[in-house]
């Protein structure tokens, strides 16, 4: 069975080693003769913990971190691609389900919804988590379907004092 391993590779994640690390998983695992899939991730914002690795399992995304390329054997000899993490005692580097870190587990992600789930420079992953489902949607309907479907979305614009865009619109064409 193959194991997914979730490595960030934004500027932000590499310029504290990310690369290294994915590096030094792969030769590790290979090494060991386990089959894992590394998917390279945008960060998912907690960079006091970059670099982030987080290992697929059946209960959920497991994370460690911050993980140096030194400490990747360690990982292994503590069982990670099993979700060790999930033991207190297991690893220094330990951090539980990836959804249950206080600082994920308590926002609403919209605009960033698939930040640290999907590689940003892979349109089949893009797609695969239903990236264009909005456009595929808006070229079924008409223009005038698109407007009121924006209008009753209550989108605003970023200034006017939270008058709606179409307001905006309307004030500048004078009506």
């Amino acid at each position: 069975m193959t194991t997914k391993i979730y490595i960030s590779r934004d500027s932000s994640a590499l310029s504290v080693g990310a690369e290294k690390v994915a590096i030094a998983v792969a030769q590790e695992a290979k090494k060991r003769g386990l089959d894992v899939e590394i998917i390279r991730n945008g960060s998912r914002g907690l960079y006091w913990l970059e670099t982030m690795v987080e290992v697929a399992t059946d209960k959920g995304r497991v994370a460690y971190g911050p993980v140096k390329a030194k400490e990747v054997a360690s990982l292994f000899d503590a069982d990670f691609l099993n979700g060790s993490s999930l033991n207190a005692q297991s690893h220094a580097l330990s951090l539980g389900l990836t959804e249950e870190i206080d600082w994920l587990k308590k926002q609403q992600r919209l605009t960033f919804a698939r930040v640290g789930i999907t590689d940003p420079i892979s349109l089949a992953d893009y797609l695969a988590h239903d990236g264009y489902k909005g456009l595929t949607n808006a070229l079924t309907l008409s223009g005038a379907d698109i407007v009121k479907v924006v209008t009753d979305s209550g989108l605003r614009g970023r200034g006017w004092r939270g008058f709606s865009y179409w307001h905006q619109m309307e004030y500048r064409a004078g009506l």
